[in-house]
């Protein structure tokens, strides 16, 4: 019951300001619209970088949502009112990666078919991998920048911190996100990417683990 009013105290939030999904989803198309002007891509190929470009530009509209993600809480003075509630910590930790992953998972949805058209990203050739590959990643990217995010956001230079922490933490992700979806969707079988997609996995997993156990140490500081 506690992830739940966590997760449904952020998306009322949300859906009350629609600060964090307006600001991540016209930054993603400004990058992707920008992009289509910086490179000649025709439309009968698939160049092989148009994946890595993807996912740096849901790195960075990740870091814009998460440097948003406990604004509320900062804003309000409201984080040791939060901490006091018969919540149990590793409850917040949960729900605001529940909360962080649909709003990155939105504008994703948003921004994606204008790859699609700008860019010449086939997400048609293999739309189950793909999926897969997205649903994956956005999860371990939420585990990890809501973990950095609330480890940051007391901090003077909480804003600044946060991408510093989480650019190197995050590469391992980023690196066999775009190797998993460049393999995947130029139609290849599953077993010449299925290494990347179960590294993508247990990232996730440790990550999950580590920061419901550890949010409570960390949410004191």
């Amino acid at each position: 019951m506690n992830f739940w009013a966590i997760l449904m105290k952020d998306l009322r939030m949300e859906l009350r300001t629609r600060e964090s999904l307006a600001v991540m989803t016209v930054f993603a198309l400004a990058v992707i619209l920008l992009f289509s002007f910086a490179f000649d891509i025709g439309m009968n190929r698939f160049p092989s970088f148009v994946p890595g470009l993807m996912w740096l530009t849901y790195f960075f509209t990740a870091v814009l949502g998460l440097i948003r993600s406990f604004g509320w809480e900062k804003e309000l003075d409201a984080w040791d009112i939060l901490l006091t509630s018969p919540v149990d910590r590793s409850m917040i930790y949960l729900g605001k990666c529940a909360a962080f992953f649909i709003f990155l998972l939105l504008a994703q949805l948003i921004s994606l078919p204008f790859f699609m058209l700008f860019l010449g990203l086939p997400l048609l050739a293999a739309p189950l991998s793909f999926i897969a590959i997205l649903l994956t990643v956005d999860g371990a990217i939420a585990a990890v920048g809501v973990l950095i995010a609330g480890m940051s956001h007391r901090t003077p230079a909480g804003e600044t911190l946060l991408p510093i922490l989480l650019f190197p933490t995050l590469t391992p992700v980023l690196i066999a996100a775009t190797k998993a979806t460049t393999t995947a969707l130029a139609s290849k079988p599953f077993q010449e990417w299925d290494f990347w997609l179960m590294l993508i996995v247990t990232f996730l997993v440790l990550f999950v683990l580590a920061g419901a156990f550890i949010f409570d140490y960390i949410a004191e500081q």
